[in-house]
């Protein structure tokens, strides 16, 4: 029977030949021809082709940076209230890939940091300026930093800052003054206090004048024994009308803003507690 008659006589046979060249067709459109030349051991070139399917190719994956801060952490101590502090945060790109910095937030407005917001290549150094102002902040703070990175190992890293705030130290009296007319024995001495008691009351009204738990300095200490027999309602009468002949002042009658009935118990139960044993 010859080829003719076959393809006209057999089915199968026609359905299995149309499937292969489909299939072959198929291949052939899906794959990527490469002419590769290679030279022969005669010196002639042969040309060889090589069938590459565009699904094999290896994908090759950006290389991330790993930025490395020498300290994320530091402890700025005590601090006088109203300073401007600094520190200087040192960092490394110890990965393979670039960095950048997009851009870092902080705690709040207090804090600013400069010199950072750029690409940083594998092995490239860095510093980080962070500077913070401390005006009318109080007792013991943690201040934040986050810096945000693209094509970092982590997207953000934190930095903490915590420190004590201290009064300033009191300067030298001659003769008594007028804390409310004065600005700056009002700032201290008054609006300093509002929405503090016991311990922390004394400490941002009194303790600058008699001292730390009451041992004394411009003014007498308080912690004595002995004048620690005087009672209650001498003590309450002191701190709301002062001892004008003795340099105390007022700290509720003429002054604004005055301490609350509230405040002025709540002095009385924390002077109670400082007695010298």
């Amino acid at each position: 029977m010859n080829k003719k008659n076959i393809l006209r006589t057999d089915p199968f046979t026609l359905f299995v030949i149309l499937i292969a060249i489909g299939a072959s067709y198929l291949h052939f459109r899906n794959s990527e021809v490469k002419e590769v030349k290679a030279a022969s051991e005669n010196g002639k070139v042969a040309v060889a082709t090589v069938n590459i399917s565009p699904a094999t190719l290896p994908v090759k994956e950006k290389a991330p940076g790993r930025i490395v801060f020498e300290e994320k952490f530091f402890d700025f101590g005590t601090i006088t209230e109203g300073d401007i502090i600094k520190h200087k945060f040192k960092f490394k790109n110890e990965g393979e890939g670039t960095v950048k910095i997009l851009k870092t937030e902080a705690s709040c407005g207090c804090t600013t940091m400069k010199g950072v917001l750029k690409d940083y290549a594998p092995g490239e150094s860095g510093e980080m300026d962070v500077e913070i102002d401390t005006k009318g902040k109080k007792g013991i703070i943690v201040k934040t930093v986050t810096v945000s990175m693209d094509n970092n190992d982590v997207a953000k890293a934190e930095i903490s800052l915590p420190m004590k705030l201290e009064p300033p130290p009191h300067p030298k009296m001659e003769k008594m003054r007028n804390i409310n007319a004065e600005a700056n024995c009002k700032s201290c001495h008054l609006e300093s206090g509002v929405g503090e008691t016991g311990i922390f009351l004394y400490h941002r009204v009194c303790a600058q004048c008699h001292g730390k738990k009451g041992v004394g300095g411009f003014a007498r200490a308080l912690n004595d024994a002995k004048w620690q027999k005087v009672n209650d309602a001498y003590l309450t009468k002191v701190i709301y009308g002062g001892l004008p002949d003795k340099g105390m002042p007022s700290f509720v009658e003429g002054v604004t803003p005055p301490l609350t009935d509230d405040q002025v118990v709540s002095l009385v139960k924390y002077i109670r507690t400082i007695v010298k044993r």
